[in-house]
C-alpha cells in the first residue's frame, strides 16, 4: 500500500457521505476519496478500477443501500481473486447480530458503527495501513486472517456485540485482543477471565474496566503467573490483596503485601 491511502465510500445517505467526508478531512490521514451511492455503481467501479490497476486500497460500505446492498457487494467482492483481498470495512447503523455475522462471514474484515467520527475512523484506517504496509507474508495457513480479527479485537471501537463474538475466536491472540479492550461487555469479560489459556486471562487483568468479581476469580486461579499478576495491580480490591498475601507462591504473597502497601 502507497503512503497515500485511497479509499471507495459506498454509501447512499448524503448526511452520512458528509459525515464521513468530514470526518477523513479532520484525521491526520494522507488519503485519496471517490464515493459512490449503490451497490450497483460500487462493483462497476470495482470492476473498472481492476482492469485499469487502480484498485483502493480501502473500501468503506454501508450495508443498507438500494438496488444491490453491503451484503451482495461483499459476495460479489468474495468471489474475485482481485477483490476479496481488498480490506472492507463495513459502516452501518444496524444493531441486529445476523447483520454483523452474515457481513463477517461473507468478506468483512471490520466494522464500524455509525455514527462515523474522525477519532474512529483515522483509528481504524491507520491501523489497517500499518497492517497492511507490513503484512506482504501473507500465507495460505490464515495468518492474515488472524492478523485482520487482531486488528478488530483491539479497536476500542469495536462494538460490544462484535467483540462478545470475537471472544469465542479459537485464537488465542484474538481471544487475548478481546480481554484488554475496553469496550466489552462485563459479561463477556467474566467468561473469559475463566478461559483456558493463560494468556488470555493474564490479558484480563490489562482491561481498565475489570470488576471485583473478575479481580475474586483470578484470585483463585490455577496459574501462578496469573495470581502474581493480580498482585501486582493497584486496581485490585484491597480485601483481595490480603487474601493473596496468604498465598501458597511466596513471590505472589510478597507482591501482595509490597502492594497493599503502596496503596
Amino acid at each position: 500500500m502507497a503512503n497515500k491511502i485511497e479509499i471507495l465510500l459506498v454509501e447512499d445517505t448524503p448526511s452520512d457521505i458528509r459525515l464521513t467526508q468530514e470526518a477523513l478531512k479532520r484525521s491526520s490521514l494522507d488519503y485519496g476519496l471517490d464515493v459512490v451511492n449503490d451497490g450497483e455503481e460500487a462493483m462497476s467501479y470495482l470492476n473498472k478500477a481492476g482492469k485499469e490497476g487502480k484498485l483502493p486500497d480501502i473500501v468503506l460500505l454501508d450495508l443498507n443501500m438500494p438496488k444491490k446492498n453491503g451484503h451482495e457487494v461483499l459476495e460479489d467482492m468474495t468471489a474475485s481473486d482481485a477483490l476479496k483481498k481488498i480490506p472492507v470495512v463495513v459502516l452501518t447503523v444496524s444493531q441486529r447480530d445476523e447483520d454483523v455475522m452474515e457481513a463477517l462471514r461473507l468478506k468483512m474484515n471490520y466494522y464500524l458503527a455509525k455514527p462515523v467520527t474522525s477519532q474512529k475512523l483515522s483509528t481504524l484506517i491507520k491501523a489497517i495501513h500499518e497492517l497492511e504496509s507490513g503484512a506482504g507474508h501473507k500465507s495460505a495457513n490464515g495468518d492474515h486472517e488472524v492478523h485482520m480479527l487482531k486488528v478488530l479485537a483491539g479497536n476500542p471501537h469495536t462494538s460490544a456485540m462484535v467483540l462478545e463474538k470475537l471472544s469465542k475466536n479459537e485464537n488465542e491472540k484474538v481471544r487475548s485482543r478481546v480481554s484488554e479492550n475496553p469496550n466489552i461487555s462485563a459479561s463477556t469479560l467474566l467468561e473469559l477471565a475463566k478461559d483456558r489459556s493463560t494468556e488470555v486471562r493474564l490479558s484480563v487483568l490489562e482491561n481498565p474496566k475489570a470488576s471485583d468479581a473478575v479481580f475474586e476469580l483470578l484470585a483463585s486461579d490455577e496459574s501462578e503467573d496469573v495470581r502474581l499478576g493480580l498482585s501486582s495491580n493497584h486496581n485490585v480490591p484491597r480485601a483481595i490483596l490480603e487474601k493473596l498475601t496468604e498465598d501458597e507462591n511466596v513471590f505472589v504473597a510478597d507482591r501482595a503485601k509490597r502492594t497493599l502497601s503502596e496503596l
